[in-house]
């Protein structure tokens, strides 16, 4: 049975998206031969939906003042799942997740709905 929601999501993202980089990060253990915590990246080639947006408040008390963008993201088979503190790489800036939102329809996330701050 297929998911009619996640179908048009998918067809409208890749209609109006742009391509983009996605850094999953995965922080590591902590090696008590150096002394630091190694974290593995793993970079993702995605086509997500950018809206720039101005912080106010009201929507974002923490965010006014920086730049951000929220990224539209339909989840099309993603091998991973978004979380605080990846990035995004658009338009040659580094975007940090700062929050997400998953949109689900017929029992299953059809959207994300991710707000990054550059930085």
């Amino acid at each position: 049975m297929s998911n009619q929601f996640l179908i048009s999501t998918i067809k409208m993202i890749n209609r109006h998206g742009v391509p983009m980089s996605y850094n999953s990060v995965v922080v590591g253990a902590y090696d008590v031969n150096t002394g630091s915590v190694t974290d593995t990246s793993t970079t993702y080639s995605l086509i997500m939906y950018p809206k720039q947006i101005k912080f106010s408040p009201y929507n974002f008390p923490d965010l006014v003042g920086k730049e951000g963008v929220i990224f539209y993201l339909a989840n099309n088979s993603l091998a991973f799942t978004p979380k605080l503190s990846d990035t995004i790489v658009y338009n040659s800036g580094k975007y940090i997740v700062q929050s997400i939102q998953s949109h689900s329809a017929l029992g299953q996330v059809v959207l994300y709905k991710i707000v990054a701050t550059k930085g």
